[in-house]
């Protein structure tokens, strides 16, 4: 196994490196300026998704926040309409 940064290619040691799972080895800063760049959520890689699915979690992140804010307002005692969109 080598101890190359899986990122820059150049040899990890001491405090600066650390084990990125199912990947290697890397430097701190090189993951930090990858999770940076890279559009992640939670192991989901976003850019990784077609039109399709990217449209289907956008549906899905809508009807949450619709419910979630639906069922704070009858917590609160209002009584709102569904929204439909």
């Amino acid at each position: 196994m080598s101890l190359n940064c899986i990122f820059c290619n150049k040899l990890v040691f001491g405090e600066s490196g650390l084990t990125v799972p199912q990947r290697g080895p890397a430097h701190q800063h090189c993951y930090q300026a990858d999770s940076a760049l890279r559009r992640t959520f939670q192991c989901l890689d976003i850019a990784e998704l077609n039109d399709d699915e990217l449209r289907d979690l956008k549906d899905l992140v809508l009807s949450e926040e619709n419910d979630r804010r639906r069922k704070q307002g009858m917590s609160a005692g209002n009584d709102q309409a569904v929204e439909l969109f």
